[in-house]
C-alpha cells in the first residue's frame, strides 16, 4: 500500500507539472517587436472605469493585465527587491502633459502624444525600485529582465539600450495574452484554492473573481463577469460545501450558493490590504485578515485580537479559523505564527524562515494542527496536521499561492499562479484551475 500511495501522490505531481508547464510558451510572446493589443470596446487613454483595476495605491491596470502584475510585484518583494508601479494607467490629459514635457525638454520623439501610449490601454507600467525610478544599473532592471517574461511582462526592443534615442529601464508591457503578433497566452491569474469540504472536488480561484469547479464541487458562480475595483486576494468555503465567499484586497465580499453576505470592507479606508479570510463554523459569519495583522469580524464572528499597530517584521499574508470558531491564526511571510482564542500554538518557521515566503496556512481538521506552504510549495505540518509531500525543488512555471486539505486531513491540494494543480496524500489531482 506504501508503494502505491507514493506512486499516486508522484503521478498526481507529475499530471499538475506538465499542465502547469503548458503555459510555458511554444511561440513566447517576450519579443522585442511584440506590443499590447488594443482593449475591445474601449479607446485609449478614455477606458472606463470598470475595465480597469485597482493592484494597489494609485496604480490602475487592465483588466486582463492586474492578476499577472500585483503577483509579480509580490514575487519581486519575495526575492527582497522593492519594485513599485509609479505609473500605470494614463488618460488622455495625463499623456498630452507627458508629450508636452518631453517636447519642452526638446525630446519630443520620446513621448506618444494623446492616445497613441500603451498607458491608456492600461497594459504598460513604469516601474521605480529602492532607488526610484529603474534604471539599466539597477536592481528592479536586473529582476525585471530575469523575471518578468513568466508573468507575461516584456521589455520592448526600441526601450533597451541602443533600440531608440529614448531607452526606458522603467517602462514595461503586458502581453500575457499574446500581444499584437497573436503569440502563446502567458497565464499568472490563480490566487488560491479552496476543498469543497465533501467528496475530492476543490475550486480554483482567480485574481478578477473567477472560479473554477473541479472534481465533484459544484460550480455555483463567480464574479468573472462583475466590475471589481480591487483583485481578490482569496475566499472561504461555507460549512456545507454549497457555496464560497470570495473577498478584494479592499476588503469587498462576493457571495455565491449558500454564501450569505454578513458585510464587508468596501469603501472603508484600511491601513493595509485584505490578504484572506476564514468562515464561522455556522456559516453565518466570517472573518477577513489584513496584511497588517488586523482582523475584522462580520455576522456571528467573533473579536479575539488581532496585531494590527504591532510592528511586524514580515506582513501576514494567510490566516485560518479554529473549527470552534472561537479563535484563529495568523501566518507572515516569515512562518511566524500568531495565535488568538482558542487557536492554540503548535510552533512556526519564524526562528529560521524559508528563502520563500509562506504563502498559504489551512487548520487540520480537529484543529489541533496546522499546515504552512512556501511560494515553493515547501509544505510543513504542526500538530497533527501531517505534511506528506510539496513540489519544493521541482521546476515551477509560477509560485504556488495557496493550499487547501482534504476532508480527512489526510492530504491536500497546492495551486500555483498558472493554475497548475498538485495533489498529495489522499488529494485526488481533478484537472488544473
Amino acid at each position: 500500500m506504501r508503494g502505491s500511495r507514493r506512486t499516486l501522490v508522484f503521478a498526481s505531481v507529475l499530471i499538475g507539472l506538465l499542465l502547469s508547464g503548458a503555459a510555458a510558451s511554444a511561440q513566447s510572446p517576450i519579443h522585442g517587436e511584440n506590443r499590447p493589443t488594443p482593449v475591445a470596446g474601449e479607446s485609449n487613454g478614455e477606458m472606463h472605469r470598470e475595465a480597469l483595476v485597482t493592484v494597489e495605491g494609485s496604480c490602475r491596470a487592465d483588466r486582463d493585465a492586474a492578476s499577472s502584475l500585483a503577483l509579480m510585484l509580490g514575487a519581486a518583494r519575495a526575492d527582497g527587491v522593492r519594485l513599485l508601479p509609479n505609473d500605470c494607467y494614463r488618460p488622455r490629459d495625463r499623456q498630452a502633459a507627458a508629450k508636452t514635457g518631453a517636447c519642452s525638454r526638446g525630446n519630443c520623439a520620446c513621448a506618444a502624444g494623446s492616445g497613441g501610449s500603451m498607458h491608456g490601454w492600461g497594459k504598460a507600467v513604469d516601474f521605480a525600485d529602492s532607488g526610484g525610478s529603474v534604471r539599466f544599473t539597477s536592481e528592479g532592471y536586473r529582476w525585471m529582465k530575469a523575471n518578468a517574461a513568466r508573468f507575461g511582462w516584456n521589455h520592448p526592443r526600441w526601450a533597451e539600450p541602443g533600440g531608440s534615442e529614448c531607452p526606458e529601464a522603467w517602462h514595461w508591457e503586458w502581453v500575457g495574452d499574446g500581444g499584437n503578433m497573436g503569440f502563446d497566452r502567458i497565464r499568472a491569474d490563480v490566487v488560491g484554492v479552496l476543498s469543497a469540504r465533501r467528496g475530492s472536488g476543490y475550486w480554483v480561484l482567480g485574481g478578477l473573481g473567477t472560479v473554477t469547479a473541479r472534481g465533484d464541487a459544484a460550480d455555483r458562480g463567480s464574479a468573472a463577469a462583475t466590475p471589481i475595483n480591487s483583485l481578490v486576494k482569496g475566499g472561504a468555503a461555507t460549512p456545507s460545501g454549497g457555496g464560497y465567499w470570495l473577498v478584494a484586497r479592499d476588503g469587498g465580499v462576493f457571495c455565491f450558493g449558500d454564501a450569505g453576505f454578513f458585510g464587508s470592507l468596501g469603501g472603508q479606508r484600511i491601513n493595509q490590504p485584505v490578504v484572506g479570510m476564514a468562515a464561522t463554523p455556522t456559516g453565518q459569519g466570517y472573518w477577513l485578515f489584513a496584511a497588517d495583522g488586523g482582523v475584522f469580524k462580520f455576522g456571528d464572528a467573533g473579536f479575539f485580537g488581532s496585531l494590527g499597530g504591532r510592528r511586524l517584521n514580515q506582513p501576514i499574508l494567510a490566516g485560518a479559523a479554529t473549527p470552534t470558531g472561537r479563535g484563529y491564526w495568523l501566518v507572515a511571510a516569515d512562518g511566524g505564527v500568531f495565535t488568538f482564542g482558542d487557536a492554540e500554538f503548535f510552533g512556526s518557521l519564524g526562528a529560521s524562515p524559508p528563502p520563500e515566503p509562506v504563502v498559504g496556512m489551512a487548520a487540520s481538521p480537529s484543529g489541533r494542527g496546522y499546515w504552512l506552504t512556501t511560494a515553493a510549495g515547501a509544505v510543513s505540518g504542526f500538530g497533527d496536521a501531517k505534511a506528506v509531500g510539496g513540489t519544493a525543488g521541482a521546476p515551477l512555471n509560477l509560485p504556488v499561492v495557496g493550499l487547501a486539505p482534504t476532508p480527512s486531513g489526510d492530504g491536500y491540494w497546492l495551486a500555483a499562479a498558472d493554475g497548475g494543480i498538485f495533489a498529495f496524500g489522499d488529494a485526488r489531482f481533478q484537472g488544473a484551475g
